[in-house]
Formats: C-alpha cells, structure tokens, sequence
C-alpha cells in the first residue's frame, strides 16, 4: 500500500509544470488524492493505537469523493473545452468538508453507526454502509460523480475522432481500472488490508501522464480541433507557446511527405522557403511534391484553460493568385511600352505624312488627310494618357499636402492659352490624396476646356467646400455637359461592350480618387458640367479646430 504512494508522488512531478493546461490540474489532484489514499489506508491499518486509528481513518474516508470530484471536473473541462469555475468547484467539495468536519464529533450517529470502532490493538472495524452522511457522501455522491464522468467521455468518445477520440480512450482506462479494482475489493476477493483502488488508479495515471508530457494530450489541441474543421482545404497547423506543431488538418499532412508534428513551424516554413514576397513576409514559395507553391499565411492566437497559449498558422494556396498577377504586370509593361514607342512613333508617323497630304491637296483628299491628322493625333494623345496611368498605378500610398501644391502643379502642366478659362477660388487646406493628384485636376481642366462648345465663351470655375472632416473640389464649366454615358461607365467601375467611355482620361481621374481614398461624383445639365472630388481633411479641422476659408488669390 505505501508504495502506491510513489506512482501518485512521480504523476504530479511529470505534469506540475504543466498544471494550467485545461483538466491537468484536475488529473494533478485526483493522482495526489490516490496517493493519500494508499498512504492512509497504510497507516491507519497498521498503527496500534485506537484514537490515533480513528484520526487517520476521518482524513482516509473524505479521500474517496474527492477522487469522485476531481475526476468529474477533469471530466468537465476536458468536455467541454472550458474552466470550471470556482463557484461549481467550492459547490462540489462542500459535501466533502461537511463530512470531514462532523467525522470528528459524529453527532446523532450522522456519520459512523456503532458497527464502526477499533479494536484496543488498534484494528479499525466498519461496515459496508454506515451512517447516512457517509453513504450519502462517500458511496452514493462519490459513484454519482464517477458515472457521470464516465458518461461523459463515452459521449465524447462516441461523437468524436482523431486526437480527441484517443485521448478520450486513454481517460477510459484509468476509469476501467479504477471501477475494477474497486469490484474487487467489494468482492472480497483481497485482504481486509490490502485496498487494490487506490494503488492500481495511481499505476494508471503513469503512463497517462507521459502521454499528457510527450504527445500533447488534454492541452489546446482539442480545442483547435473545433475551431479549423478537417473539411478545410486550405493546410492548418495547430502551434503550441514553444513553436512547435503539435497537430494539423488532412491538408496540412498532405503538404509534406513527412510527418510534421513535433516540428518547428520555423523551421518548416523557413525550410522550404524559396523565396518571400518582396511585398511582406507573409507570403512565401514551399517546395512540395506537386512542385513550387506559393502561400499566405495567417496566425491566430488560442487561449485556453488557465493560460494556456498557442496560435493556428493557416497556409492559402495563391500560386494561381499570384500567377495571374504577375502575368498582368508583364501585360502592363508590355502594352506600356508599346503605346510609348511602338504605336506613338507609328502614328506620330502617319500624322506627319497626313498633315503633308493635307497641306499639299485639296477638296476631299485634303479633308481625309486631315480626318487622318486628327484621329492619329488623337491616339497619341490617348497613349500619353497611358503611360500617366501607370504612373498612378506605380503608387500605394497617400500624401498629405495642402491643395495649393497640387494646384501648382496643374498651372505647370496644363497650357497657360487653356488656363485664361480657368480661374481659382480654393480654401487653404490640407488633403490627403494621391500623390499625383494634380493628374486628376488637370485632366477634368484639359476636358472641360476641349471640349466647349457653342459661341459662349469658355468658363470653367476650380472651387472648395470645406466640412471638419473633408474637403470637396468642385470643377465646374459652361460646356454642353458630359455625356450620360461618360459618368455611367464610371459610376459603374467597369466598360462592357454596350457601355463604354470615348476614352482613358476619365479613367485617369476615377482611379487617382479611389487611390486616394475619396469619391467622385459627376453632375451633368444643359448648361454644363460639375464634377466633385471628396476628400479626407489632414489638417487641423480634422480634428475638429475651424480653418477659415480664403482665396489663394489664383485666377
């Protein structure tokens, strides 16, 4: 009996460290209780005294519910995945300190009848079922306890698989043992001094609590389990605080041709590292079987039990993704330089001999010439355009500036014959946009002016209006106003064979503001077109100051 105490004393040494791991506490206790289960059992059978028999048979007699207790709460959060908490736990032992502290003065035979005494050689008498405060605790709350544990893990056996369904098995057999050697004990069929239970539960544990040491077992993994679903095609590996993989879906063992568990996450991905994204370390290129893939990669932590902590490391497949994307990038510079050089200088070409055609003939040769003069001229114009549009493209941040910069730049770039229609009464303040932004302005200047018509004379107004938090820029001319197709197609964000644009300088505008976190509205009538450009405020009416409204003096 004294050395059952040993297997008790070796379960708490191996798993004391991991004690705030959901139910290891628990396993903890209920090993310590079969410990002094023995140790008790022992000394109170072979000491001689009576009163010294009959001390250590009340601390002997509240050892058993609380193996009955502490097995049902490792039950519990093993189950269910959470703490208990101090509430249902103190509810729980109340009954045992009840009958460990009326033990001592036994009133009205509540606790032991007179079948229970010790002999003057100190032998301790008692019967099977005694007072009715010890049956009620020790045998009927006791075996409650245990077969509701039972119940539940035979539940989560049933419902379960993988990891959880073998952990579950290993908790059975320290139940099995420990439910048999109890029948044997009430059989009769060992020593009145000799108590198999406690012994053979406390040998049960050892080798549970090395599985719980060295294969992961009641830490975080089922809880993981719930959260990733094996039916995930996208490979998950389950991390514990030391980095290493402890467990992963059906994906993520299928990503290697070796077994991944027990392995640093680091040391995996850094392994099979090709090369990583220029753009972030979360995407990189592993070798697999099925050749180079490229992945992104996301963590989440986990927080379970009593501190227990951990992340989830998901691995998307974005070669197709990324793929896709670098076959646009090569379409993008392709079709660049094409329109810089190879179809500008052409139609430079063609416009040149179109223009000596025109300039040496007359009537209706003259005119096609000229027809040619125009439209080549054009699709020159519309590939300058381009070539600005991957320089918007080129940038992924915003600068804060105040607008005056941005109008500069317009007076720099737009002809000073086009900039007598144009006059200027904006408010001093700073905008966060794109750096390009005076691309958009001067761009909805260039259309407003090209494209008057009519005997009116051209007049195209730039002006603010300012709220605490964004500032509006509103261009606004006399023309015959943008046709409904034109904003149509931008409001929509995309062209389709039936709706589409007459040509890329609207574009430019729309994707200058979406890159600088604003909206763009367009306002068309008989009298002409107003175009609006929302954007966020960087200055001090931003956070809620007032900045007064001047003229810049521009016009």
């Amino acid at each position: 009996m004294y050395l059952g105490v040993v297997p008790s004393v070796v379960n708490c040494q191996l798993l004391w460290q991991e004690r705030d791991k959901p139910g290891v506490i628990w396993f903890i206790l209920s090993m310590a209780t079969g410990g002094l289960w023995s140790l008790l059992f022992a000394t109170f059978t072979l000491i001689p005294d009576p009163q010294l028999t009959l001390a250590v048979a009340n601390f002997f007699w509240v050892m058993i519910p609380t193996a009955a207790v502490t097995l049902f709460l490792l039950a519990y959060e093993f189950v269910f995945k959470q703490t208990a908490s101090r509430t249902a736990v103190y509810a729980l032992f109340t009954p045992i300190v009840l009958l460990f502290i009326l033990s001592w003065f036994n009133p009205y035979e509540l606790v032991f009848t007179s079948a229970y005494y010790v002999t003057a050689d100190g032998i301790l008498h008692f019967p099977i079922f005694d007072g009715p405060l010890k049956v009620l605790v020790t045998k009927i709350y006791g075996y409650l306890l245990v077969f509701l544990a039972a119940g539940m893990f035979v539940g989560e056996l049933l419902r379960t698989n993988g990891t959880q369904r073998r952990q579950t098995v290993y908790l059975l057999v320290v139940f099995s043992m420990l439910v048999g050697s109890t029948l044997v004990k009430v059989a009769g069929l060992v020593p009145i001094y000799f108590d198999p239970t406690s012994v053979l539960y406390s040998c049960s544990g050892l080798f549970f609590a090395y599985s719980i040491r060295e294969h992961g077992l009641l830490k975080f993994v089922p809880v993981a389990r719930e959260q990733t679903f094996e039916e995930i095609t996208d490979p998950i590996f389950v991390v514990n605080a030391a980095g290493y993989i402890v467990d992963a879906n059906q994906a993520g063992v299928r990503l290697s041709e070796q077994s991944l568990i027990g392995t640093k996450i680091e040391e995996f991905i850094c392994g099979s590292t090709v090369s990583a994204d220029a753009q972030g370390s979360g995407v990189v290129k592993l070798e697999i079987s099925g050749g180079t893939r490229t992945f992104s990669i996301e963590t989440s932590e986990i927080i379970y039990g009593r501190g227990v902590t951990g992340k989830i490391v998901v691995l998307s497949d974005i070669t197709a993704l990324k793929e896709r994307e670098e076959e646009l990038d090569l379409l993008k510079q392709v079709l660049s330089r094409i329109f810089r050089h190879n179809i500008r200088n052409d139609l430079n070409v063609i416009a040149g001999f179109a223009a000596i055609i025109r300039d040496s003939t007359s009537g209706e040769t003259a005119q096609s010439a000229d027809r040619i003069h125009t439209r080549a001229m054009k699709v020159v114009e519309q590939a300058a355009k381009a070539r600005k549009i991957e320089t918007v493209l080129s940038y992924t941040e915003t600068d804060q500036r105040p607008l005056d910069e941005y109008l500069s730049k317009v007076e720099q770039s737009v002809s000073a014959e086009w900039l007598t229609h144009v006059s200027f009464d904006v408010d001093d303040v700073v905008v966060d946009a794109h750096p390009r932004f005076d691309l958009a302005l001067a761009e909805l200047i260039e259309n407003a002016v090209s494209h008057h018509a009519g005997d009116d004379p051209i007049t195209v107004r730039v002006t603010t209006d300012l709220s605490p938090t964004a500032a509006t820029i509103i261009v606004e001319d006399n023309g015959p106003g943008l046709p409904p197709s034109e904003f149509a197609v931008l409001e929509a964000g995309e062209e389709t064979d039936l709706e589409h644009g007459s040509g890329i300088g609207l574009w430019l505008v729309y994707w200058i503001v979406s890159r600088s976190n604003g909206t763009l509205s367009v306002r068309a009538s008989e009298s002409g077109t107003q175009v609006r450009i929302r954007l966020n405020r960087a200055d001090s009416a931003a956070d809620g100051g007032d900045s007064p409204a001047t003229d810049d003096g521009r016009g």
